[in-house]
């Protein structure tokens, strides 16, 4: 067998492994990111528009409830911006307003209102808008093709912000196919938003945060992959074929349960960069 189609065999291998640990072990997880079994059976505004519910996600935030609905209410790409990743919404061609800071005019929300994705929707590469369905002043408010957006009061300091997400109806396999890689993505970006609304509600208006911390995550979280993936090219003996199945296993921790900081991505870059030149030590030596 030629080493092209040993190498290919080896990435189909570690693929199908991390879809089976992804399966079993971490969709569970995403779905219910930060929520309690309480907020998971919970009914909320807006179950009745879907057939079934995605996902439940909540989070805590260090505010008052009238100061996250000013950031909350902020939501879309002709106001605040989604507070997620910038750098990405970027790559997919999407042109977003990012505020540091409470805006008057963008204090309102009408049912009817539709929440664009992109300034200019003709360069964005996933075209999508969500019209406001539902809205309750100061409590929560429903988007069409997304989902419910609920802030419940903890106390007069504390909020939790719980976003649930609506399932679709899913007619053929293409389409389910699409939805199971599409949870992922979504939940990165949302599980993102949470964290951004919380850390602008926390910091207060006017404190512009660094968006340092989230490229080098996610370059971290990059190159570990491109490393998995020459180490497959490298691998010859069960050895090198376990160690990258491992680390391909391990890649999914960084990405998706793990908070996105850095030292947890660039600690497993820095473990594969060592492995490599060890695989390329012993092969010169052997």
């Amino acid at each position: 067998m030629s080493n092209i189609k040993k190498s290919f065999l080896i990435l189909m291998f570690i693929i199908f492994v991390q879809l089976i640990v992804y399966t079993v072990f971490l969709r569970p997880l995403i779905l219910t990111w930060g929520a309690s079994e309480n907020e998971i059976k919970m009914p909320l505004v807006g179950d009745n528009l879907a057939p079934y519910t995605s996902s439940t996600r909540a989070i805590t935030i260090n505010a008052p409830v009238s100061e996250v609905w000013k950031w909350l209410i902020q939501l879309g790409a002709d106001r605040g911006g989604f507070f997620s990743y910038a750098f990405i919404e970027k790559a997919l061609g999407s042109e977003t307003r990012h505020a540091d800071n409470i805006v008057p005019e963008f204090q309102e929300m009408k049912v009817g209102r539709i929440i664009p994705a992109s300034l200019d929707e003709s360069k964005s590469i996933i075209k999508y808008n969500f019209p406001v369905v539902y809205v309750e002043p100061g409590n929560s408010f429903v988007l069409k093709g997304w989902g419910a957006f609920v802030l419940k009061k903890l106390n007069t300091k504390q909020t939790r912000l719980i976003v649930r997400t609506h399932g679709r109806k899913l007619p053929s396999l293409q389409s389910k196919i699409g939805d199971f890689f599409r949870i992922p993505l979504h939940y990165i970006m949302e599980r993102k938003m949470l964290m951004g609304i919380k850390a602008r509600a926390e910091a207060g208006s006017g404190v512009q945060l660094s968006s340092t911390s989230d490229i080098l995550w996610f370059i971290g979280v990059f190159l570990a992959g491109i490393g998995i993936f020459l180490m497959v090219l490298m691998s010859g003996s069960i050895q090198r074929v376990l160690l990258s199945t491992i680390y391909g296993i391990i890649w999914l921790w960084p990405l998706l349960v793990f908070d996105p900081q850095p030292i947890y991505s660039m600690m497993l870059l820095s473990v594969v960069a060592v492995t490599m030149v060890w695989f390329v030590f012993k092969h010169r030596i052997s």
